[in-house]
């Protein structure tokens, strides 16, 4: 997997069995502003941590979000996955929407999932990151399109995607999220290769 480094950042993979960057995950994983609004539990131990690391976080295309300059333990993640049904289903239920992103629900488009560390907002890291991972989705994996999905009081969310050129497809309203037992409205945004190409030429 490939290191993503940015002027300020350090995007790397995930270390599994590793107690400090277990720790460093609990620090700010345990925030209740971040977990639920991300749409995973807030972690209550550190031991959970290294767990989730193992077996969610220590995967192809997902990174530990790091700072230059600091001690380099993660302060967030950044990932790409496949397209939720979240995202899927109201496009698919809507012809319009379907016939014009229908074909970017599959096979080569990904979906973001990210969240940095409550000390960290404000200061610009994660557009920068989600700049530099949107660059390697289109020039490196050469995806068709990148999918972004956000809860509609995550408005913070919304406008780093927003800043970085993903346009509002869709709302949904009332999605029921199980890992975390809440409904939320939902905001889907995309970016096609061609939009990224035009922005970045």
């Amino acid at each position: 997997m490939n290191i993503i480094e940015t002027e300020r950042l350090l995007l790397r993979p995930w270390k599994a069995d590793d107690a400090a960057e277990a720790a460093s995950l609990f620090t700010h994983a345990s925030d209740p502003g971040i977990g639920f609004l991300c749409g995973w539990q807030p972690h209550t131990s550190v031991e959970g941590s290294m767990s989730d690391i193992r077996n969610i976080l220590a995967v192809e295309n997902n990174w530990a979000l790091t700072i230059k300059g600091g001690d380099g333990a993660p302060v967030g993640s950044i990932a790409l996955k496949p397209v939720s049904h979240y995202a899927i289903d109201p496009i698919t239920a809507d012809p319009q929407l379907n016939d014009k992103y229908g074909k970017y629900l599959s096979g080569n488009a990904v979906e973001l999932g990210y969240w940095i560390g409550r000390p960290f907002w404000g200061k610009g890291y994660m557009p920068e990151a989600l700049n530099a991972v949107l660059a390697y989705a289109f020039d490196t994996l050469h995806m068709d399109a990148v999918w972004g999905g956000h809860y509609a009081e995550n408005v913070q969310s919304g406008r780093v995607m927003a800043k970085c050129g993903l346009n509002v497809v869709c709302e949904t309203k009332h999605d029921y999220y199980p890992l975390i037992d809440r409904y939320y409205d939902g905001v889907f945004r995309i970016i096609t290769a061609g939009e990224w190409h035009g922005m970045t030429r």
